[in-house]
């Protein structure tokens, strides 16, 4: 392993006569201080670059580097006029799948600055994975508003966008299959442009939703735009919301939706509305939802047949996870969950967990002050204990500083 001093000294400064180099890669971003890396036209991956105010470290590098299948930008701040930003010639590089913009997190930027800076780094048509991190402006770049140009996108990540408040036409992305949305807390809904086609479908191959930190997002449309049931999210397989204290409710579940986890939700009570008769998720996660009352598992019982992972912790308000339905045969179904957890072992006593007779793994995580099971935990544990494998004790404090 190199050090510091030997990689400086490797990385000579007449490195950039290097013309035909297809790969160039280095721990801690020594590629930054390469003066001149525009020289290197043939490079086809530069993963993250820090340009400066600087002569032969400016973003007009870039111009001819026309075989970029992967680029990621960082320091954009230090970009200083509209003009540089069009030096970049993004637009001309028809191998590039892969762009990370990025801002530095500084202080007293120019809202104006970042927005038409954005307004021309716009990449190719050939892009599939998008990720724009601190941009401070309050608006898309003028090339996001147009689903043509954005089209062939697979994956968006949008992290730290404080003042971002209306999203691009994300749902009209006929290929788009991850999208993460994380601290931008003026967002108010997920998709607002909605062209009145009684057949149009929102986010037609999405799969993989993360959502975090949005604290104005109170629908997934917008007002006054009505989305018939099964049109948004019909490929969806994983959903989570985090930090959504203004979030009316869930959507309608798609029928493939496996993955469910919520934290941080102000709901009273967690509804499991879907379109299709049984809700295939196997792993759900409810936690730090301190308005939650109810989990209502019993009632949906018979449609949750594929449930094998339950997490419920730090729900301190939560008194039910509701009732059996009233059936005339006495073949009550149950929870087939191989690993639950749990921060309180009292919810062991509530149903459907307390008829539960299969668990192999049980969890109780971040409870401290627990020194005992509740008294009649010892029934549960005699009906469990030919399947009970592995009881675990965990401790995850980092976890919650995360959250």
């Amino acid at each position: 392993m190199l050090g510091q001093y030997e990689v400086d000294d490797f990385l000579r400064s007449d490195i950039n006569n290097l013309f035909n180099l297809r790969y160039l890669k280095s721990s801690n971003n020594y590629i930054s201080s390469i003066c001149g890396i525009g020289k290197l036209n043939f490079l086809q991956e530069l993963d993250m670059i820090d340009f400066r105010n600087e002569m032969g470290y400016r973003i007009g590098e870039l111009e001819n580097m026309n075989d970029l299948c992967k680029l990621g930008i960082n320091c954009l701040e230090n970009v200083k006029d509209v003009e540089e930003a069009c030096s970049a010639n993004l637009c001309a590089k028809r191998r590039l799948t892969d762009l990370t913009l990025c801002w530095s997190n500084t202080h007293f930027r120019n809202i104006d600055l970042d927005e038409n800076v954005l307004d021309n780094l716009q990449p190719p048509k050939c892009l599939r994975n998008l990720s724009i991190n601190r941009y401070i402006g309050a608006r898309s770049a003028i090339w996001m508003n147009n689903a043509n140009l954005i089209s062939n996108l697979e994956k968006i990540e949008l992290t730290y966008c404080r003042k971002w408040e209306t999203l691009p036409p994300f749902g009209q992305l006929p290929f788009l299959k991850s999208l993460k949305l994380d601290e931008m807390p003026k967002v108010k809904w997920l998709e607002s442009k909605f062209d009145g086609n009684d057949k149009y479908h929102a986010f037609p191959l999405l799969e993989v939703l993360y959502i975090s930190g949005l604290g104005a997002f109170e629908d997934w449309f917008e007002a006054g735009v009505a989305a018939e049931d099964g049109c948004l999210f019909p490929c969806l397989i994983e959903l989570e919301l985090y930090h959504c204290p203004k979030l009316k409710e869930l959507p309608s579940l798609p029928s493939n939706l496996k993955s469910l986890k919520i934290g941080n939700i102000g709901w009273k009570t967690l509804n499991f509305c879907s379109i299709s008769n049984s809700i295939p998720l196997e792993t759900l996660e409810v936690f730090y939802c301190e308005n939650i009352t109810s989990l209502p598992l019993a009632d949906e019982i018979a449609r949750l047949a594929a449930l094998r992972y339950l997490l419920i912790k730090k729900c301190p308000n939560l008194i039910s996870l509701g009732r059996y339905p009233q059936v005339e045969n006495t073949n009550t179904c149950h929870l087939i969950l191989c690993d639950l957890c749990i921060n309180d072992p009292s919810v062991l006593l509530m149903e459907p967990l307390r008829s539960m007779t299969s668990l192999k793994r049980l969890t109780i995580m971040d409870n401290v002050e627990l020194v005992s099971f509740p008294n009649e935990a010892d029934q549960w544990f005699l009906k469990v204990r030919s399947s009970l494998s592995e009881l675990q004790f965990a401790f995850l404090f980092t976890f919650d500083m995360i959250l």
